[in-house]
């Protein structure tokens, strides 16, 4: 077995945890796959790659080699930016409108 592979190996779930810890108190949002691999997500698609840098950064600080993820809002997460928010005040002024013009 390779040195590479022995060490992915014994990446432990404490090692994710921490990886976690680190990230969540960096002030990143930061949740669990299903699969227990450290995930954070960024405000945007645009920001994919500025994030992964700050958190390859702040993982190699902690020599974490195991796996991690970025990714960008899905539509069901529920995250308030200012897109979303705008979006429900629009909703908002449009419900009014026309229960206004059904009484």
């Amino acid at each position: 077995m390779a040195k590479n592979e022995k060490e992915l190996d014994e990446i432990s779930t404490t090692d994710k945890l921490k990886a976690f810890k680190i990230l969540k108190d960096s002030g990143l949002r930061v949740e669990f796959n299903g699969s227990g691999v450290p995930t954070v997500i960024c405000a945007g698609a645009d920001e994919i790659d500025k994030t992964l840098k700050n958190v390859k950064k702040l993982l190699k600080e902690i020599r974490y080699t195991g796996s991690f993820g970025v990714r960008a809002p899905r539509k069901t997460d529920m995250i308030g930016t200012d897109d979303t928010t705008e979006l429900a005040e629009d909703m908002t002024e449009k419900r009014e409108e026309i229960e206004s013009l059904t009484a």
